[in-house]
């Protein structure tokens, strides 16, 4: 069975499409760069962000679960989280996710994936 080319599976966002150059230095996020407005668009608006942000299985699992327990949940919901990966492995990003969620509470309701995670925490709960 052949698989299905990734081009085919997949749009590519506008920019790469256009063969745009790529500045690495957007993945190196600094974090106080995000929270004192002093980062790109992509990063700095929370709805472009989760426009631009694909919610993967383990970073929808990693926000259900900051999510509860910002919610007041404290069983099966870590207080702590080891974050290990190399260099662009979305540690930055992720936190950029969460922060964007707990500055903005309710107001993240109503952007892109956020109903994701919403339905992860909910599926949680009820376990």
């Amino acid at each position: 069975m052949a698989l299905t080319p990734w081009h085919k599976s997949a749009t590519p966002r506008e920019d790469l499409r256009k063969g745009k150059p790529m500045d690495a230095a957007e993945f190196a996020m600094n974090l106080d760069r995000v929270r004192d407005g002093k980062a790109p668009d992509d990063y700095r608006d929370p709805k472009q962000f989760f426009e631009r942000t694909y919610l993967t299985k383990n970073l929808t699992a990693l926000a259900a679960e900051v999510q509860r327990r910002f919610s007041g949940v404290r069983t099966e919901t870590s207080a702590v989280f080891n974050m290990a990966t190399q260099f662009g492995g979305g540690k930055t990003h992720a936190l950029t996710l969460l922060y964007h969620l707990a500055r903005n509470g309710p107001a993240a309701n109503k952007w892109s994936g956020v109903n994701k995670i919403l339905a992860k925490m909910a599926r949680r709960a009820l376990l």
